[in-house]
């Protein structure tokens, strides 16, 4: 502002700018997550956040086309619980505990699953057992993915992968002994989750992994790094307005547009597509 234009804006104006839209755009928000909740499927993730001091825990909500920010003082999933109470899709998350008792049907993210999967085996790289149950688990899920990319999350395509998912259980899950600690641990990870694991094969459209909330989280994280630390009546409005711009992002609109119009509803605010954050280079 100043190099541009000319003008000192102090911290306090600017906190001041932040709560004055963060309630003019409260009920934006309203909007955005009555949307989320009538999705077949909702994205959610979590991520801490420093206030004066203190973890903060900061949870996404998302469709892939809106986004919503949520924050708590602990990592207790309450919150996500009591906003999902009604909700009667597909809550698609990692493997953190406290979303395993939200009140809907859930697809486990198989990203994470493999992710995990590919640590613990650089981690034992002489555990010929848990090799041997890594190799099974990517016979699984490879030719699920290879059918993906042809024909996408359609269940006439998918659904015939019931009786792989089966076999594989019966071969490699139910009542087999182990004896790796590495091997058990996903064994009783494969039993614990097997009814969310595979919701995708069942429906058209279910995500099988959670990239979309991990996406909606990374401003959060860059200003993470820059910022260090925040005060906590600043970032409930902060958050209010970074779902709104995560939300124009998603749908390829304008923030800056966007608050220009004075709109309320971001679906039916009609905007040019945003300028890119970059260009390739070209003589």
């Amino acid at each position: 502002m100043e190099d541009m234009f000319g003008e000192h804006a102090s911290i306090g104006t600017v906190l001041k700018f932040f709560k004055r839209f963060a309630q003019y755009y409260a009920p934006t928000e309203r909007l955005l997550m009555q949307r989320i909740l009538h999705s077949p499927f909702i994205h959610v993730d979590e991520t801490t956040l420093d206030i004066e001091g203190k973890d903060y825990y900061v949870w996404v909500f998302t469709d892939g086309t809106h986004v919503v920010f949520k924050m708590t003082p602990t990592r207790e999933a309450t919150m996500v619980h009591e906003l999902l109470e009604h909700y009667t899709g597909v809550l698609v998350s990692d493997f953190y505990p406290g979303y395993d008792a939200a009140p809907c049907r859930q697809q486990k993210c198989l990203v994470h699953l493999i992710r995990d999967l590919n640590d613990d085996l650089w981690s034992n790289p002489f555990n010929t057992e848990f090799e041997t149950f890594v190799f099974e688990v990517t016979n699984l899920l490879v030719p699920i993915f290879m059918a993906i990319g042809m024909y996408g999350l359609k269940r006439r395509h998918l659904h015939r992968f019931h009786a792989p998912v089966e076999r594989f259980y019966q071969q490699h899950i139910v009542d087999r002994p182990y004896t790796s600690d590495t091997t058990v641990k996903y064994q009783k990870r494969f039993q614990r989750y097997r009814d969310s694991l595979f919701t995708f094969l069942d429906e058209d459209g279910i995500p099988w992994e959670n990239n979309m909330a991990e996406r909606a989280l990374r401003h959060l994280a860059v200003q993470r790094k820059i910022s260090g630390s925040f005060f906590e009546k600043a970032t409930h409005n902060f958050l209010l307005l970074l779902g709104i711009t995560q939300t124009c992002r998603f749908q390829d609109k304008s923030f800056l547009k966007f608050l220009l119009s004075q709109e309320h509803d971001i679906d039916a605010f009609k905007s040019p597509k945003r300028v890119p954050t970059s260009r390739p280079f070209s003589l």
